[in-house]
Protein backbone atom coordinates (compact mmCIF):
# COMPACT_ATOMS: atom_id res chain seq x y z
CA UNK A 1 0.00 0.00 0.00
CA UNK A 2 1.02 3.60 -0.61
CA UNK A 3 -0.26 6.49 1.47
CA UNK A 4 -3.24 8.19 -0.28
CA UNK A 5 -1.21 11.35 -0.88
CA UNK A 6 0.91 9.38 -3.35
CA UNK A 7 -1.83 7.45 -5.17
CA UNK A 8 -5.53 8.27 -5.48
CA UNK A 9 -7.47 5.10 -4.73
CA UNK A 10 -10.21 3.86 -7.04
CA UNK A 11 -13.65 3.93 -5.39
CA UNK A 12 -15.47 1.35 -7.53
CA UNK A 13 -14.70 -2.01 -9.14
CA UNK A 14 -13.43 -1.11 -12.61
CA UNK A 15 -13.05 -3.35 -15.67
CA UNK A 16 -11.70 -0.83 -18.17
CA UNK A 17 -10.42 2.72 -18.03
CA UNK A 18 -9.41 4.43 -21.26
CA UNK A 19 -7.84 7.40 -19.49
CA UNK A 20 -6.31 6.38 -16.15
CA UNK A 21 -5.18 9.95 -15.51
CA UNK A 22 -8.81 11.07 -14.97
CA UNK A 23 -9.53 8.64 -12.12
CA UNK A 24 -6.11 7.64 -10.84
CA UNK A 25 -3.21 9.57 -12.32
CA UNK A 26 -0.59 7.94 -10.09
CA UNK A 27 -0.32 4.25 -9.39
CA UNK A 28 1.97 1.67 -7.81
CA UNK A 29 4.56 -0.54 -9.53
CA UNK A 30 2.58 -3.66 -8.64
CA UNK A 31 -0.54 -2.54 -10.51
CA UNK A 32 1.51 -1.33 -13.45
CA UNK A 33 3.12 -4.80 -13.69
CA UNK A 34 -0.01 -6.98 -13.51
CA UNK A 35 -0.82 -8.56 -16.92
CA UNK A 36 -4.36 -9.28 -15.73
CA UNK A 37 -4.93 -5.61 -14.82
CA UNK A 38 -5.81 -6.35 -11.18
CA UNK A 39 -6.55 -3.23 -9.12
CA UNK A 40 -4.17 -4.45 -6.42
CA UNK A 41 -4.14 -1.39 -4.19
CA UNK A 42 -7.92 -1.42 -3.72
CA UNK A 43 -7.95 -5.18 -3.05
CA UNK A 44 -5.23 -4.85 -0.40
CA UNK A 45 -7.04 -1.93 1.24
CA UNK A 46 -10.27 -3.94 1.43
CA UNK A 47 -8.56 -7.03 2.84
CA UNK A 48 -6.66 -4.87 5.33
CA UNK A 49 -10.08 -3.79 6.62
CA UNK A 50 -11.43 -7.37 6.70
CA UNK A 51 -13.73 -6.66 3.74
CA UNK A 52 -13.05 -9.93 1.92
CA UNK A 53 -16.41 -9.89 0.10
CA UNK A 54 -15.72 -6.43 -1.33
CA UNK A 55 -12.20 -7.54 -2.25
CA UNK A 56 -13.57 -10.51 -4.20
CA UNK A 57 -16.06 -8.24 -6.00
CA UNK A 58 -13.21 -5.86 -6.84
CA UNK A 59 -11.19 -8.66 -8.45
CA UNK A 60 -14.22 -9.97 -10.35
CA UNK A 61 -14.43 -6.61 -12.10
CA UNK A 62 -11.10 -7.35 -13.77
CA UNK A 63 -11.18 -11.13 -14.11
CA UNK A 64 -13.12 -14.23 -13.00
CA UNK A 65 -10.21 -16.27 -11.60
CA UNK A 66 -9.00 -15.04 -8.17
CA UNK A 67 -8.83 -18.60 -6.83
CA UNK A 68 -6.76 -19.76 -9.79
CA UNK A 69 -4.49 -16.71 -10.02
CA UNK A 70 -4.10 -16.75 -6.23
CA UNK A 71 -2.49 -20.18 -6.58
CA UNK A 72 -0.75 -20.24 -9.97
CA UNK A 73 0.21 -16.69 -10.98
CA UNK A 74 3.95 -16.09 -11.35
CA UNK A 75 3.29 -12.80 -9.50
CA UNK A 76 5.27 -10.28 -11.60
CA UNK A 77 3.56 -7.64 -9.45
CA UNK A 78 5.66 -8.60 -6.43
CA UNK A 79 9.06 -8.10 -8.06
CA UNK A 80 8.84 -4.27 -8.36
CA UNK A 81 6.92 -3.80 -5.07
CA UNK A 82 8.04 -0.55 -3.41
CA UNK A 83 7.86 -2.12 0.00
CA UNK A 84 10.90 -4.32 -0.72
CA UNK A 85 13.02 -1.20 -0.19
CA UNK A 86 11.43 -0.68 3.24
CA UNK A 87 11.24 -4.24 4.59
CA UNK A 88 9.99 -6.94 2.16
CA UNK A 89 7.63 -7.08 -0.80
CA UNK A 90 3.96 -7.79 -0.13
CA UNK A 91 2.53 -11.27 -0.83
CA UNK A 92 0.05 -10.07 -3.45
CA UNK A 93 -0.69 -13.51 -4.88
CA UNK A 94 -1.51 -14.87 -1.41
CA UNK A 95 -3.83 -11.93 -0.75
CA UNK A 96 -5.72 -12.60 -3.99
CA UNK A 97 -6.12 -16.22 -2.88
CA UNK A 98 -7.35 -14.97 0.52
CA UNK A 99 -10.15 -13.00 -1.15
CA UNK A 100 -11.33 -16.20 -2.86
CA UNK A 101 -10.84 -18.51 0.13
CA UNK A 102 -12.13 -16.32 2.96
CA UNK A 103 -15.00 -14.27 1.50
CA UNK A 104 -18.46 -15.20 2.82
CA UNK A 105 -20.15 -16.22 -0.43
CA UNK A 106 -23.60 -15.51 1.00
CA UNK A 107 -22.67 -11.83 1.27
CA UNK A 108 -20.92 -11.46 -2.09
CA UNK A 109 -22.74 -9.61 -4.86
CA UNK A 110 -22.36 -11.69 -8.02
CA UNK A 111 -21.72 -9.68 -11.21
CA UNK A 112 -24.91 -8.93 -13.13
CA UNK A 113 -25.08 -8.47 -16.85
CA UNK A 114 -26.70 -5.93 -19.10
CA UNK A 115 -29.96 -6.56 -20.92
CA UNK A 116 -29.71 -9.15 -23.69
CA UNK A 117 -28.60 -7.74 -27.04
CA UNK A 118 -29.53 -10.73 -29.21
CA UNK A 119 -25.97 -10.88 -30.57
CA UNK A 120 -24.22 -14.27 -30.67
CA UNK A 121 -20.54 -14.81 -29.94
CA UNK A 122 -18.52 -18.02 -30.37
CA UNK A 123 -15.45 -18.59 -28.19
CA UNK A 124 -13.13 -21.32 -29.44
CA UNK A 125 -11.12 -22.66 -26.51
CA UNK A 126 -11.99 -22.70 -22.80
CA UNK A 127 -8.62 -21.86 -21.28
CA UNK A 128 -8.07 -18.69 -19.23
CA UNK A 129 -8.27 -16.37 -22.27
CA UNK A 130 -11.41 -17.95 -23.71
CA UNK A 131 -13.19 -18.24 -20.36
CA UNK A 132 -12.35 -14.64 -19.43
CA UNK A 133 -13.70 -13.41 -22.76
CA UNK A 134 -16.85 -15.53 -22.30
CA UNK A 135 -17.33 -14.09 -18.79
CA UNK A 136 -17.22 -10.45 -19.87
CA UNK A 137 -19.06 -10.99 -23.14
CA UNK A 138 -21.95 -12.59 -21.24
CA UNK A 139 -21.96 -9.70 -18.75
CA UNK A 140 -22.18 -7.32 -21.71
CA UNK A 141 -25.47 -8.99 -22.67
CA UNK A 142 -24.41 -11.14 -25.61
CA UNK A 143 -25.18 -14.86 -26.01
CA UNK A 144 -21.95 -16.85 -25.71
CA UNK A 145 -21.13 -20.41 -26.75
CA UNK A 146 -17.83 -22.02 -25.78
CA UNK A 147 -16.35 -24.69 -28.05
CA UNK A 148 -13.83 -27.00 -26.39
CA UNK A 149 -12.03 -29.98 -27.95
CA UNK A 150 -11.46 -31.66 -24.56
CA UNK A 151 -14.24 -33.42 -22.64
CA UNK A 152 -13.89 -30.85 -19.82
CA UNK A 153 -13.69 -27.06 -19.62
CA UNK A 154 -10.61 -25.17 -18.45
CA UNK A 155 -7.94 -25.99 -21.01
CA UNK A 156 -4.46 -25.84 -19.51
CA UNK A 157 -5.95 -24.87 -16.14
CA UNK A 158 -7.35 -28.39 -15.89
CA UNK A 159 -4.85 -30.41 -17.89
CA UNK A 160 -1.53 -28.57 -17.73
CA UNK A 161 -1.27 -27.55 -14.07
CA UNK A 162 -0.80 -30.31 -11.46
CA UNK A 163 -3.25 -30.74 -8.59
CA UNK A 164 -0.74 -29.82 -5.89
CA UNK A 165 -0.59 -26.33 -7.41
CA UNK A 166 -4.19 -26.00 -8.56
CA UNK A 167 -6.86 -28.31 -7.10
CA UNK A 168 -9.52 -29.14 -9.66
CA UNK A 169 -12.34 -28.12 -7.31
CA UNK A 170 -11.05 -24.53 -7.54
CA UNK A 171 -11.21 -24.70 -11.35
CA UNK A 172 -14.71 -26.21 -11.14
CA UNK A 173 -15.90 -23.43 -8.82
CA UNK A 174 -14.65 -20.57 -10.98
CA UNK A 175 -15.71 -22.10 -14.29
CA UNK A 176 -19.11 -22.78 -12.71
CA UNK A 177 -19.55 -19.09 -11.86
CA UNK A 178 -19.02 -18.23 -15.53
CA UNK A 179 -21.53 -20.83 -16.71
CA UNK A 180 -24.10 -19.37 -14.28
CA UNK A 181 -24.11 -16.23 -16.45
CA UNK A 182 -25.81 -18.26 -19.17
CA UNK A 183 -22.69 -19.20 -21.13
CA UNK A 184 -23.32 -22.36 -23.16
CA UNK A 185 -20.56 -24.95 -23.56
CA UNK A 186 -19.98 -27.56 -26.24
CA UNK A 187 -17.22 -29.95 -25.15
CA UNK A 188 -15.67 -32.76 -27.23
CA UNK A 189 -16.08 -30.40 -30.17
CA UNK A 190 -13.07 -29.79 -32.37
CA UNK A 191 -13.45 -26.87 -34.78
CA UNK A 192 -12.33 -27.92 -38.24
CA UNK A 193 -13.33 -31.54 -37.66
CA UNK A 194 -16.70 -31.60 -35.88
CA UNK A 195 -17.74 -28.13 -37.04
CA UNK A 196 -16.14 -26.22 -39.94
CA UNK A 197 -14.80 -22.82 -38.98
CA UNK A 198 -16.77 -21.28 -41.85
CA UNK A 199 -19.97 -22.50 -40.18
CA UNK A 200 -18.95 -20.68 -36.98
CA UNK A 201 -18.48 -17.47 -38.93
CA UNK A 202 -21.87 -17.84 -40.63
CA UNK A 203 -23.82 -18.56 -37.43
CA UNK A 204 -22.26 -16.06 -35.02
CA UNK A 205 -21.96 -12.27 -35.07
CA UNK A 206 -18.38 -12.46 -33.77
CA UNK A 207 -15.93 -15.16 -32.74
CA UNK A 208 -12.79 -15.43 -30.62
CA UNK A 209 -9.91 -17.79 -31.32
CA UNK A 210 -8.41 -18.74 -27.95
CA UNK A 211 -7.12 -22.21 -28.74
CA UNK A 212 -3.91 -21.92 -26.72
CA UNK A 213 -0.57 -23.54 -27.55
CA UNK A 214 -1.02 -27.31 -27.64
CA UNK A 215 1.35 -28.29 -30.47
CA UNK A 216 4.33 -29.79 -28.67
CA UNK A 217 7.83 -29.07 -29.93
CA UNK A 218 10.64 -31.62 -30.25
CA UNK A 219 14.37 -31.11 -30.50
CA UNK A 220 15.69 -31.71 -33.99
CA UNK A 221 18.10 -34.47 -32.97
CA UNK A 222 18.37 -38.14 -33.89
CA UNK A 223 16.05 -40.29 -31.82
CA UNK A 224 13.72 -37.43 -30.88
CA UNK A 225 10.73 -39.62 -31.74
CA UNK A 226 11.58 -41.72 -28.67
CA UNK A 227 11.02 -38.80 -26.31
CA UNK A 228 7.65 -38.14 -24.66
CA UNK A 229 6.25 -34.58 -24.80
CA UNK A 230 5.73 -33.04 -21.36
CA UNK A 231 2.11 -32.17 -22.02
CA UNK A 232 1.34 -35.80 -22.86
CA UNK A 233 2.56 -36.83 -19.40
CA UNK A 234 0.45 -34.13 -17.73
CA UNK A 235 -2.67 -35.20 -19.68
CA UNK A 236 -2.20 -38.85 -18.71
CA UNK A 237 -1.82 -37.98 -15.03
CA UNK A 238 -4.81 -35.60 -15.15
CA UNK A 239 -6.87 -38.47 -16.56
CA UNK A 240 -5.85 -40.70 -13.64
CA UNK A 241 -3.18 -42.73 -15.45
CA UNK A 242 0.17 -43.66 -13.89
CA UNK A 243 2.60 -43.97 -16.82
CA UNK A 244 5.47 -46.46 -16.61
CA UNK A 245 8.65 -44.35 -16.77
CA UNK A 246 11.34 -46.70 -15.50
CA UNK A 247 13.84 -45.93 -12.76
CA UNK A 248 15.45 -42.76 -14.17
CA UNK A 249 13.79 -39.88 -16.04
CA UNK A 250 15.55 -36.97 -17.77
CA UNK A 251 13.40 -33.93 -18.56
CA UNK A 252 14.88 -31.66 -21.22
CA UNK A 253 14.01 -28.00 -20.62
CA UNK A 254 14.38 -25.45 -17.84
CA UNK A 255 11.02 -23.68 -17.73
CA UNK A 256 8.03 -23.93 -15.44
CA UNK A 257 6.57 -26.86 -17.39
CA UNK A 258 9.74 -28.90 -16.82
CA UNK A 259 9.45 -28.41 -13.06
CA UNK A 260 5.69 -29.10 -13.07
CA UNK A 261 6.40 -32.41 -14.79
CA UNK A 262 9.32 -33.17 -12.46
CA UNK A 263 7.25 -32.54 -9.32
CA UNK A 264 4.37 -34.55 -10.78
CA UNK A 265 6.62 -37.55 -11.43
CA UNK A 266 8.10 -37.29 -7.94
CA UNK A 267 4.54 -37.61 -6.60
CA UNK A 268 3.93 -40.72 -8.66
CA UNK A 269 6.66 -42.46 -6.69
CA UNK A 270 9.62 -44.43 -7.93
CA UNK A 271 11.67 -42.73 -10.65
CA UNK A 272 14.76 -40.64 -10.02
CA UNK A 273 14.11 -37.33 -11.80
CA UNK A 274 16.68 -35.15 -13.58
CA UNK A 275 16.22 -31.83 -15.41
CA UNK A 276 18.74 -30.86 -18.09
CA UNK A 277 18.65 -27.49 -19.82
CA UNK A 278 20.56 -25.05 -21.99
CA UNK A 279 20.59 -22.20 -19.47
CA UNK A 280 23.03 -21.72 -16.61
CA UNK A 281 21.67 -21.89 -13.07
CA UNK A 282 21.11 -18.13 -12.75
CA UNK A 283 19.44 -17.82 -16.18
CA UNK A 284 16.80 -20.55 -15.95
CA UNK A 285 13.34 -19.65 -17.22
CA UNK A 286 11.49 -21.28 -14.32
CA UNK A 287 10.57 -19.21 -11.29
CA UNK A 288 13.12 -19.37 -8.43
CA UNK A 289 10.49 -20.80 -6.07
CA UNK A 290 9.77 -23.65 -8.52
CA UNK A 291 13.48 -24.41 -8.82
CA UNK A 292 13.89 -24.37 -5.05
CA UNK A 293 10.90 -26.67 -4.56
CA UNK A 294 12.22 -29.08 -7.19
CA UNK A 295 15.61 -29.27 -5.50
CA UNK A 296 13.96 -29.77 -2.08
CA UNK A 297 11.99 -32.66 -3.53
CA UNK A 298 15.09 -34.37 -4.91
CA UNK A 299 15.08 -33.23 -8.54
CA UNK A 300 18.65 -33.17 -9.90
CA UNK A 301 19.42 -30.25 -12.23
CA UNK A 302 22.03 -30.26 -15.02
CA UNK A 303 22.67 -26.76 -16.37
CA UNK A 304 24.43 -25.52 -19.52
CA UNK A 305 23.82 -28.58 -21.70
CA UNK A 306 23.16 -28.94 -25.41
CA UNK A 307 21.80 -32.18 -26.79
CA UNK A 308 23.01 -34.17 -29.78
CA UNK A 309 21.02 -37.42 -29.82
CA UNK A 310 18.86 -39.79 -27.83
CA UNK A 311 20.78 -43.00 -27.26
CA UNK A 312 18.90 -46.23 -27.77
CA UNK A 313 19.61 -49.90 -27.23
CA UNK A 314 17.38 -52.74 -28.49
CA UNK A 315 14.70 -50.16 -29.43
CA UNK A 316 14.69 -48.79 -25.89
CA UNK A 317 16.07 -45.53 -24.51
CA UNK A 318 19.21 -45.66 -22.38
CA UNK A 319 20.07 -41.95 -22.25
CA UNK A 320 20.62 -38.64 -24.01
CA UNK A 321 23.99 -37.44 -25.31
CA UNK A 322 25.03 -33.91 -24.29
CA UNK A 323 27.82 -31.38 -24.54
CA UNK A 324 28.63 -28.64 -22.07
CA UNK A 325 27.66 -25.14 -23.23
CA UNK A 326 29.95 -22.15 -22.97
CA UNK A 327 27.37 -19.64 -24.27
CA UNK A 328 24.36 -19.37 -26.56
CA UNK A 329 22.28 -16.70 -28.29
CA UNK A 330 19.42 -16.24 -30.71
CA UNK A 331 20.13 -14.53 -34.05
CA UNK A 332 17.98 -11.88 -35.76
CA UNK A 333 15.51 -14.48 -37.07
CA UNK A 334 15.25 -16.30 -33.75
CA UNK A 335 17.51 -19.23 -34.62
CA UNK A 336 19.50 -20.67 -31.71
CA UNK A 337 23.29 -20.48 -31.90
CA UNK A 338 25.16 -22.57 -29.32
CA UNK A 339 28.86 -22.37 -28.46
CA UNK A 340 29.52 -25.88 -27.11
CA UNK A 341 32.73 -26.92 -25.35
CA UNK A 342 34.64 -29.34 -27.61
CA UNK A 343 35.43 -32.74 -26.16
CA UNK A 344 32.76 -32.63 -23.45
CA UNK A 345 30.49 -35.26 -24.97
CA UNK A 346 28.79 -37.37 -22.31
CA UNK A 347 25.60 -39.34 -21.79
CA UNK A 348 22.98 -38.70 -19.14
CA UNK A 349 21.53 -42.17 -18.49
CA UNK A 350 17.73 -42.44 -18.61
CA UNK A 351 14.92 -44.94 -19.09
CA UNK A 352 12.60 -42.14 -20.24
CA UNK A 353 13.34 -38.82 -21.96
CA UNK A 354 10.70 -36.10 -21.69
CA UNK A 355 10.79 -32.97 -23.85
CA UNK A 356 9.64 -29.77 -22.13
CA UNK A 357 11.04 -27.46 -24.80
CA UNK A 358 7.95 -25.43 -25.60
CA UNK A 359 4.59 -25.56 -27.32
CA UNK A 360 3.08 -23.64 -30.22
CA UNK A 361 -0.42 -22.72 -31.41
CA UNK A 362 -2.05 -25.11 -33.87
CA UNK A 363 -4.12 -23.35 -36.52
CA UNK A 364 -4.82 -26.39 -38.70
CA UNK A 365 -8.55 -25.62 -38.54
CA UNK A 366 -7.89 -22.36 -40.43
CA UNK A 367 -5.87 -23.89 -43.29
CA UNK A 368 -8.77 -23.89 -45.75
CA UNK A 369 -9.83 -20.38 -44.80
CA UNK A 370 -8.19 -17.45 -46.61
CA UNK A 371 -7.53 -14.05 -45.13
CA UNK A 372 -5.74 -14.69 -41.83
CA UNK A 373 -2.27 -13.25 -41.36
CA UNK A 374 0.36 -14.79 -39.11
CA UNK A 375 3.49 -13.51 -37.40
CA UNK A 376 7.00 -14.86 -37.86
CA UNK A 377 6.53 -16.67 -34.53
CA UNK A 378 3.54 -18.59 -35.91
CA UNK A 379 0.88 -16.70 -33.94
CA UNK A 380 -2.16 -14.88 -35.29
CA UNK A 381 -1.52 -11.30 -36.31
CA UNK A 382 -3.95 -8.98 -34.53
CA UNK A 383 -4.56 -5.30 -34.01
CA UNK A 384 -2.67 -4.40 -30.85
CA UNK A 385 -5.52 -2.36 -29.40
CA UNK A 386 -8.58 -4.41 -30.34
CA UNK A 387 -7.11 -7.94 -30.82
CA UNK A 388 -9.09 -8.17 -34.07
CA UNK A 389 -7.58 -10.40 -36.76
CA UNK A 390 -7.32 -9.63 -40.45
CA UNK A 391 -10.68 -11.38 -40.95
CA UNK A 392 -13.70 -9.25 -40.07
CA UNK A 393 -15.63 -10.27 -36.91
CA UNK A 394 -12.85 -12.67 -35.81
CA UNK A 395 -10.74 -11.82 -32.75
CA UNK A 396 -7.98 -13.72 -30.97
CA UNK A 397 -6.51 -13.84 -27.46
CA UNK A 398 -4.15 -15.77 -25.21
CA UNK A 399 -1.37 -18.00 -26.51
CA UNK A 400 -2.88 -17.87 -30.02
CA UNK A 401 -1.62 -14.26 -30.09
CA UNK A 402 1.33 -14.20 -27.67
CA UNK A 403 2.68 -17.73 -27.97
CA UNK A 404 3.09 -19.71 -24.72
CA UNK A 405 2.59 -17.27 -21.84
CA UNK A 406 1.14 -17.09 -18.34
CA UNK A 407 -2.39 -17.46 -16.98
CA UNK A 408 -2.40 -13.76 -16.04
CA UNK A 409 -1.37 -12.67 -19.54
CA UNK A 410 -4.08 -14.85 -21.09
CA UNK A 411 -6.68 -13.34 -18.75
CA UNK A 412 -5.63 -9.80 -19.70
CA UNK A 413 -5.97 -10.46 -23.43
CA UNK A 414 -9.30 -12.25 -22.90
CA UNK A 415 -10.79 -9.20 -21.18
CA UNK A 416 -9.42 -6.83 -23.84
CA UNK A 417 -10.91 -8.98 -26.60
CA UNK A 418 -14.31 -9.06 -24.88
CA UNK A 419 -14.39 -5.26 -24.64
CA UNK A 420 -13.40 -4.90 -28.30
CA UNK A 421 -16.04 -7.45 -29.37
CA UNK A 422 -18.70 -5.58 -27.38
CA UNK A 423 -17.68 -2.26 -28.92
CA UNK A 424 -17.94 -3.80 -32.40
CA UNK A 425 -21.32 -5.46 -31.78
CA UNK A 426 -22.88 -2.33 -30.26
CA UNK A 427 -21.78 -0.13 -33.15
CA UNK A 428 -19.36 1.99 -31.16
CA UNK A 429 -15.66 2.79 -31.43
CA UNK A 430 -13.05 2.15 -28.76
CA UNK A 431 -12.52 5.90 -28.50
CA UNK A 432 -16.19 6.29 -27.47
CA UNK A 433 -15.66 4.35 -24.21
CA UNK A 434 -14.16 6.00 -21.15
CA UNK A 435 -14.86 3.51 -18.39
CA UNK A 436 -16.55 0.16 -17.70
CA UNK A 437 -17.31 -0.49 -14.05
CA UNK A 438 -19.57 -2.40 -11.63
CA UNK A 439 -22.21 -0.33 -9.82
CA UNK A 440 -23.13 -0.93 -6.12
CA UNK A 441 -25.59 -3.66 -7.19
CA UNK A 442 -22.94 -5.50 -9.20
CA UNK A 443 -24.29 -4.45 -12.59
CA UNK A 444 -21.96 -3.63 -15.46
CA UNK A 445 -22.11 0.04 -16.45
CA UNK A 446 -20.41 1.87 -19.30
CA UNK A 447 -19.40 5.49 -19.09
CA UNK A 448 -18.88 7.06 -22.50
CA UNK A 449 -16.46 9.85 -23.28
CA UNK A 450 -17.81 13.36 -23.24
CA UNK A 451 -16.51 15.07 -26.38
CA UNK A 452 -14.19 16.73 -26.90
CA UNK A 453 -12.13 14.21 -24.94
CA UNK A 454 -8.55 15.03 -24.08
CA UNK A 455 -5.90 12.60 -25.21
CA UNK A 456 -5.55 9.80 -22.67
CA UNK A 457 -2.49 9.86 -20.47
CA UNK A 458 -0.81 6.82 -18.95
CA UNK A 459 -0.42 6.29 -15.23
CA UNK A 460 2.53 7.83 -13.48
CA UNK A 461 4.14 4.91 -11.65
CA UNK A 462 5.28 6.06 -8.20
CA UNK A 463 8.77 4.86 -7.31
CA UNK A 464 10.12 4.36 -3.82
CA UNK A 465 12.27 7.46 -4.11
CA UNK A 466 9.05 9.53 -4.30
CA UNK A 467 7.69 8.13 -1.03
CA UNK A 468 9.15 9.84 2.03
CA UNK A 469 8.75 9.69 5.81
CA UNK A 470 7.35 6.17 6.16
CA UNK A 471 8.46 5.71 9.76
CA UNK A 472 4.86 5.40 10.90
CA UNK A 473 4.69 2.01 9.11
CA UNK A 474 5.78 -0.89 11.30
CA UNK A 475 8.48 -2.98 9.63
CA UNK A 476 7.48 -6.61 9.21
CA UNK A 477 8.76 -9.69 7.43
CA UNK A 478 6.83 -11.01 4.46
CA UNK A 479 4.46 -13.82 5.44
CA UNK A 480 5.35 -17.06 3.69
CA UNK A 481 2.64 -19.40 2.47
CA UNK A 482 2.68 -22.69 4.34
CA UNK A 483 3.10 -25.86 2.32
CA UNK A 484 3.89 -29.48 2.98
CA UNK A 485 7.64 -30.09 3.30
CA UNK A 486 9.42 -33.02 1.64
CA UNK A 487 9.09 -35.96 1.93
CA UNK A 488 5.40 -35.48 2.87
CA UNK A 489 4.85 -33.24 -0.17
CA UNK A 490 5.89 -35.98 -2.61
CA UNK A 491 3.56 -38.64 -1.18
CA UNK A 492 0.57 -37.30 -3.07
CA UNK A 493 -1.00 -34.27 -4.75
CA UNK A 494 -2.30 -32.45 -1.66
Amino acid sequence: MMPPKFSKELTRPTSFNADPSRDQSRTSPCEASCPAGHDIQRTIYLIQNNRFEDALENIWAKHPFPGICGRTCFHPCETPCNRQFYDQEISVRALERAAFDLADRKKVKRPKGRKKTGKRVAVIGSGPAGMTCAYFTALFGHDVTLFEALPVLGGMLRIGIPDYRLPKDVVDAEVGEILKLGVKASTNTRIGEDIPFREIMEQYDASLIATGAWKEKRLAIPGSELAIPALSIMILVAEGERPELGERVVIVGGGGVAFDVASTIRRLGGPEVHIACLESGDKMVAQPEDIAQGEEEGVIIHNSKTFTRIVRENEGVIGIECLDVQSFKFDHVGALQVDAVPGTEHILPADTIIFAVGDAPDFGFLESFDGFRFTRQGTLEVDEKTLSTSVETVFAAGDAVTGPSSVAEAIGTGRSAAIAIDVRLTGKQMDDIHCIYFDPEGRVRTEECAPPEKKAKPHHVVGYDEILNLDYYEKENRVKMKRLPPPESTKGFD
